[in-house]
């Protein structure tokens, strides 16, 4: 009997009804943090004020102000999506009609025609007009770019401005919602334009005189109007059901909000927002706002996790999933190792196994001031503040941790005795490098291939152009030892059409070229 490994990522749970990452950031900034406050209040409250670790914590800590992340901190999350994401947001605005109309053919399959309504509004057919000769950008931002001012809902909307039979809110929300996808594409593409023009201020200068290099990176961007109010209308607007709105207004103004959030889901980068705030973990005499925004939002970030596990109880129960697969994968593989990104334990009690979390999970905590892995009973005799250990969207990640480190060269050694290593929902992305580096040197210096489950609905995808597209996430020298497995919505093979597991072997399915 073979030996299989798996690895897991956010796509894994899906089917579940559990919401992707950007999703998943976008509730977690919705969040009420007023029990979360509570949580660290109430930690302190039980610091022992005569132990050594007392003195760790500023004086008369148990009465200073607790603050947890706010509109303050907008500008750092859209800073960080546009220098970090702006070439998702580039290429989403590129194809603008293209993505829209996912979000459109997943409500009339819900018995909603957004078309119809917008031409009730309108009083003229979506597709009938456009404007692309009316506005074009400056050529410095780039003029394939222009090519938005003629797709079909975006033109919409410039429309729905102009007429004079909606009302006036409407019209302000419906300029605002406009405003922020311009103020996207604007950012996006002056970041990128300043970029360039940071790295190269001299096209030529002399290697010897480093003046030319001290007059580099003179230039920077406005973020304050760079989809702040499409940020704040998304975060702290209250969220309706389309389909229970009978107002046409009402109506094309959710379908604009669930565009704006198609957008941020796929771009939105808090990892700069954690990331400089995350050292001050360790020193809370240093600045108290700070170490007690990241503690707070990290007692969110478990209680969301929780909220929607609990939530989604009914279809976890069903069993109609990856996790569920495995049990039956089970009858025909010796499973030896089960890793993942993900931070649910309701893994462990379907497959009944040992799981190594990689970025924590919600039944691990970590003591900065021990900078220790711990349960909630091993800390009740120390009664330190102790955080949940989740990490998220973070390039700081304490691997020095002896405990996370276990973890790691574990995970890594069985994924060694596997035959075969499977990987699962999991996007490779730069902020998971840690990982990538893993599964690189598996590759690269012991000869391993793994076989990485790709999400379609169609089966004519270019099996080598997908291999070549991890080839370049994994930093790969080439596309050897890459199998891939095309597998639709209900995790079937969508060449040989059967269950993902049942194509793990088969060569001509995970190798076709």
């Amino acid at each position: 009997m073979k030996k299989v490994a798996l690895f897991l990522g956010a796509g894994a749970e899906c089917s579940y009804g559990l919401p992707s990452g950007g999703k998943f950031a976008l509730d977690i900034f919705r969040m009420n943090t007023s029990k979360d406050k509570d949580s660290l209040k109430n930690q302190l409250k039980n610091v022992d004020k005569q132990s050594p670790y007392s003195s760790w914590l500023p004086d008369d800590f148990e009465n200073k102000k607790l603050t947890a992340f706010t509109k303050g901190q907008y500008d750092s999350i859209v800073k960080g999506s546009l220098e970090n994401k702006r070439g998702l947001i580039i290429n989403y605005l590129r194809h603008f009609d293209e993505n829209v109309n996912v979000i459109v053919e997943g409500l009339y399959k819900e018995g909603l025609d957004i078309d119809k309504i917008f031409e009730e509004v309108l009083g003229v057919e979506i597709g009938k007009f456009n404007y692309g000769q009316e506005i074009k950008l400056n050529h410095m931002l780039g003029a394939d770019m222009n090519e938005i001012f003629r797709t079909n809902y975006f033109s919409a909307f410039l429309r729905l401005i102009q007429i004079d039979n909606v009302s006036k809110e409407f019209n302000k929300n419906i300029k605002n919602i406009t405003r922020t996808i311009l103020e996207l594409l604007i950012g996006s593409l002056g970041e990128e334009l300043i970029h360039r023009l940071n790295d190269g201020v001299f096209e030529k200068s002399p290697d010897t005189i480093d003046l030319f290099d001290d007059l580099g990176a003179v230039f920077s961007l406005d973020y304050s109007n760079t989809g702040m109010r499409g940020l704040e209308l998304l975060i702290e607007n209250e969220e309706k059901n389309i389909f229970e709105i009978t107002n046409n207004e009402e109506v094309i103004l959710q379908f604009g909000m669930l565009i704006l959030e198609d957008i941020f889901s796929r771009a939105l980068d808090y990892q700069t927002l954690i990331d400089s705030n995350w050292r001050y973990i360790y020193n809370p005499k240093t600045d108290w706002g700070k170490f007690s925004k990241i503690i707070i939002f990290l007692y969110t970030v478990r209680r969301y996790i929780n909220f929607q596990a609990d939530k989604n109880k009914e279809k976890i129960a069903q069993g109609n999933g990856y996790y569920h697969d495995i049990l039956k994968l089970e009858d025909d593989y010796e499973l030896v190792a089960v890793g993942t990104t993900n931070y649910n334990s309701f893994i462990e009690d379907i497959i009944g196994k040992e799981v190594f979390y990689l970025n924590g999970s919600v039944k691990d905590y970590y003591d900065p001031y021990l900078n220790k892995i711990v349960t909630e009973k091993e800390n009740e005799m120390k009664k330190h503040v102790i955080v949940p250990f989740l990490f998220t969207q973070s390039g700081i990640k304490p691997l020095t941790s002896v405990k996370m480190s276990a973890r790691y060269v574990n995970l890594f050694n069985r994924l060694m005795e596997a035959d075969i290593i499977c990987i699962v929902g999991f996007g490779f992305n730069s902020d998971d490098g840690h990982i990538n580096g893993m599964f690189r040197e598996l590759i690269e210096d012991y000869n391993k291939t793994i076989v990485i489950l790709h999400y379609t609905e169609e089966n004519n995808n270019s099996i080598r152009n997908i291999k070549k597209e991890y080839q370049k996430k994994l930093r790969l020298d080439s596309i050897k030892g890459l199998n891939i497995i095309l597998v639709d919505r209900n995790r079937n093979d969508v060449i040989r059409n059967n269950i993902w597991y049942r194509s793990l072997e088969n060569e001509e399915a995970i190798d076709l070229e």
